[in-house]
């Protein structure tokens, strides 16, 4: 339960991008938008990659993003699936599962061992990486970006912290 949320979080902050950035979309010069869809996506990816790891299932990507750049409803479905795999795996995962080790070949070749826990953090650092980027391509256009913040997250969804004391 160490990562739930975080988690939570990592999904909310998803969905706040990809809404800011599918209303504003027409507006950003074409090599942007294919940068906003295809930096996001590689977060997708990434995720899902990891996830098979986890879960010992076979990896769906042979590279670390895809050959297309989606759509927005696929890029949305894409990240929903893992966003709410991860959140849910965090819901459930204990200490023991946090501990495992996982050995694994990265997609250029090389191999990794990596604990649980280890990639937990990597995807959420890694994702919050990338959203940075995708949202400074619609800040650098003048455009309205999510605040995006783990304290506004927390705040939105437990009120109570407003209380002054």
């Amino acid at each position: 339960m160490r990562y739930v949320n975080a988690f939570r979080y990592k999904k909310w902050a998803n969905n706040e991008l990809l809404s800011f950035g599918e209303r504003q979309f027409h507006l950003l010069p074409e090599n942007d938008a294919t940068f906003f869809l295809r930096i996001l996506n590689h977060t997708a990816v990434v995720d899902s990659l990891f996830i098979s790891r986890i879960a010992g299932t076979k990896e769906q990507f042979a590279a670390d993003n895809t050959v297309e750049t989606p759509s927005f409803s696929e890029l949305r479905e894409r990240m929903e699936e893992s966003d709410s795999w991860l959140v849910m795996f965090a819901e459930s995962a204990s200490l023991n599962d946090l501990d495992r080790v996982i050995s694994f070949r990265f997609i250029d070749g090389d191999v990794g061992q990596l604990s649980v826990d280890e990639i937990l953090l990597h995807l959420l650092t890694h994702g919050s990486n990338h959203r940075g980027m995708a949202s400074r391509a619609l800040g650098s256009h003048g455009l309205e970006r999510p605040k995006d913040t783990f304290t506004r997250f927390l705040h939105e969804q437990e009120p109570f912290r407003r209380n002054k004391k």
